[in-house]
């Protein structure tokens, strides 16, 4: 890929999508581990390259054809299909989540979030979650399919916000996508709605969605997930040795060796952005009311804290493929991680212009 991006060449965007073009095109392809690989690996490479366009292009296509979906039938006619064959809501994500292959995840759920946003059917359970504080995700859910004149609708464990959360928990500490699996996360759980409805805000929606049991203890993993990150990077500041660099150092390597050195700098930025997320999960006056942010505490980052609860997800099915919601953290990368040279991982985790 680098050797291609030099002019004259046809450029990273052709050779990736004729990968994966080629990877996807038998049946349940998403279920075959070697393709998976692969196609983590093309992911990757798209990211870094930032070349996601032409990866979450093929995979929304894709997508549509495994709904059924055709130029003469819409969206929600063609999950019907789906659901009256008997078969739950379509994903090329098995169970959960993924712990592997996590680029590959990042890209799929960005697209698979797309057809939630174009239904409307996350705005209209959140309006319905609003009006009536006694009610379920579960009951909302039901009269959001009434209001919408909608047949059938995806399971309540397939909206986005669960979605995100188990990803969340099967990504590893030092993966360079937690941070963006989080705040995919984040912004569904802090979103404050109500303004778009003519309705007073409450503060935020998202406890709304883990009150049962079983949400509550998913919630609880949450937190104690996020207390594991933050030691494991708290202990990697202290016990990290970065070489000094030599002019024998190719700057045009794709994966540097060692291939997973980072900067002691960037871990304990790393600490500070994870406490930052434990503290907005464990503030329930987020939950309860509408808070003026420039009054909060020096360690809720009320900076950060706008950004997420104000952020608009693209409704347009075409805008969302080409240029899904761009991330908002910004993190000053010194070192390669996870095998990314510094400039390189610059673009994917300064959060504010990887396109991802």
């Amino acid at each position: 890929l680098i050797q291609i991006c030099k002019a004259g060449r046809v450029g990273p965007a052709a050779v990736l999508e004729f990968w994966v073009q080629m990877l996807t095109g038998q049946d349940f392809w998403h279920r075959e581990k070697p393709i998976l690989f692969l196609m983590d690996n093309l992911c990757q490479a798209a990211v870094l390259h930032k070349q996601e366009e032409c990866i979450q292009k093929v995979l929304y296509q894709q997508h549509k054809r495994l709904l059924g979906f055709h130029g003469d039938r819409g969206l929600w006619s063609s999950l019907v299909s789906w659901f009256v064959a008997g078969n739950v809501t379509p994903s090329f994500i098995e169970g959960h989540a993924l712990t592997d292959e996590v680029w590959f995840a990042w890209l799929t759920l960005n697209m698979e979030a797309i057809f939630e946003e174009d239904s409307q059917l996350r705005l209209c359970v959140e309006h319905e979650l609003l009006s009536n504080p006694t009610i379920s995700p579960e009951q909302a859910l039901k009269k959001a399919q009434a209001r919408l004149k909608l047949p059938v609708v995806p399971s309540m464990e397939r909206m986005m916000v669960y979605r995100w959360t188990h990803q969340a928990l099967a990504t590893s500490a030092d993966h360079p996508l937690l941070p963006l699996v989080w705040q995919r996360f984040l912004q569904l759980y802090l979103h404050q709605p109500g303004p778009e409805f003519g309705l007073e805000t409450k503060g935020c929606i998202g406890r709304r969605f883990f009150q049962s049991s079983a949400h509550t203890a998913l919630l609880k993993e949450l937190k104690q997930r996020l207390i594991q990150v933050s030691d494991f990077h708290h202990a990697a500041s202290k016990a990290l040795k970065i070489p000094p660099a030599t002019s024998e150092e190719d700057p045009t390597l794709l994966y540097p060796c060692p291939q997973y050195i980072t900067s002691p700098e960037l871990h304990t930025e790393l600490v500070r952005l994870f406490s930052v997320f434990m503290v907005w999960l464990e503030d329930e006056n987020l939950q309860l009311q509408e808070v003026y942010l420039p009054s909060l505490p020096k360690q809720h980052d009320p900076h950060r804290l706008a950004k997420i609860m104000h952020n608009q997800q693209v409704s347009s099915c075409t805008n969302s493929a080409k240029s899904p919601q761009t991330s908002i953290f910004f993190i000053k990368i010194h070192r390669p991680l996870c095998g990314f040279v510094s400039g390189a991982l610059d673009g994917v985790c300064r959060y504010g212009t990887c396109s991802a």
